[in-house]
């Protein structure tokens, strides 16, 4: 689709480096959602700068950030569910940890043990999240093999 065919497309943009000077993160390295091996600001990864990119509509304005209040108090009561692989893990996990800025009391959802996303109790929102290890369709690879 060309760019600008449709004003409400979500995909149409692309990626760019946040413009100078860069802005603070939407949260800390305390974030509890955040594994700790993957969390980048806890373990001095690349200067922040690095990390900070943004997406652009098609005229080049930068899609705003999001506002973690705004986004709790439009979802109050609901419970959102995500089913994603480890890239969207990264992604929920990015989000969780920006609604937190809004609420501190928001804490780990766990079921039987195992994290599930997070509640947010100031405005009663959960955020569940089912991480689905084989999303791509794939072919099994012994026929190819046995012909070889």
């Amino acid at each position: 689709m060309p760019c600008g065919a449709a004003p409400s497309d979500a995909i149409a943009g692309r990626w760019v480096p946040t413009p100078e000077p860069t802005p603070p993160p939407l949260y800390t390295s305390s974030c509890p959602f955040h594994r700790n091996a993957w969390n980048c600001l806890r373990n001095n990864r690349p200067p922040l700068a690095a990390l900070s990119w943004a997406p652009t509509r098609c005229g080049g304005a930068v899609v705003p950030r999001i506002d973690a209040a705004a986004f709790l108090a439009a979802a109050r009561g609901r419970r959102i569910g995500l089913v994603g692989d480890s890239l969207s893990e990264n992604l929920v996990v990015a989000l969780l940890c920006a609604l937190r800025s809004a609420d501190g009391g928001a804490r780990k959802w766990k079921r039987r043990g195992a994290w599930r996303g997070g509640y947010f109790p100031r405005d009663g929102v959960v955020v569940a999240y089912h991480r689905a290890v084989l999303l791509a369709k794939y072919t099994c690879m012994e026929n190819i093999l046995a012909k070889v």
